[in-house]
């Protein structure tokens, strides 16, 4: 793994873990930092741990864009879960 490609992978899981965040309308501890490490770690999940191919892969600095949203926006949802200690408690606001 190139210093490139992390880099890539950092702005790029930035980027999908504020959108991720405003999708499921929860925040992740710490801000954009949190954010940054949350979609960092999907996108490297998605992208380089689990390989997730899709058919129309739209990549950017050789990283598949759409793997790498959906692994922020699980790690995403996971983290913000996590924190809020709602595992296990359902689903209220």
């Amino acid at each position: 793994m190139s210093l490139s490609h992390v880099i890539g992978l950092l702005v790029i899981g930035l980027v999908c873990a504020l959108v991720a965040e405003r999708l499921i309308h929860h925040t992740v501890p710490y801000g954009w930092l949190g954010a940054a490490v949350a979609g960092f770690v999907g996108a490297w999940l998605a992208v380089d741990v689990l390989h997730l191919s899709i058919a129309p892969d739209l990549a950017l600095a050789p990283i598949p864009l759409i793997p790498a949203f959906l692994g922020a926006l699980v790690v995403v949802f996971a983290f913000s879960m996590a924190s809020r200690g709602r595992f296990g408690k359902g689903w209220r606001r």
